[in-house]
């Protein structure tokens, strides 16, 4: 486990996966999108921890938009 940044795994739709990692390129990289399952629509986003607040208000926003589930925060 890295101690310099934060791990949180989801699970969307396989094809919202694309949309996800263009959606936090576009908002100044506050993390990083790496997909663990591609079947299962597993990703993790990969954050420092001083943009914890930011990537929990921008997934709210998500969850609103696409189906998505938190698996580990």
């Amino acid at each position: 486990m890295h101690t310099d940044s934060v791990q949180w795994i989801l699970e969307v739709n396989k094809s919202d996966i694309a949309y996800i990692v263009g959606l936090f390129d576009a908002y100044d990289d506050f993390a990083v999108v790496r997909t663990l399952d591609p079947a299962r629509g597993h990703i993790e986003l990969m954050m420092s921890p001083d943009y914890i607040d930011e990537v929990a208000q921008l997934v709210d926003r998500l969850a609103g938009e696409i189906p998505l589930r938190i698996l580990k925060q």
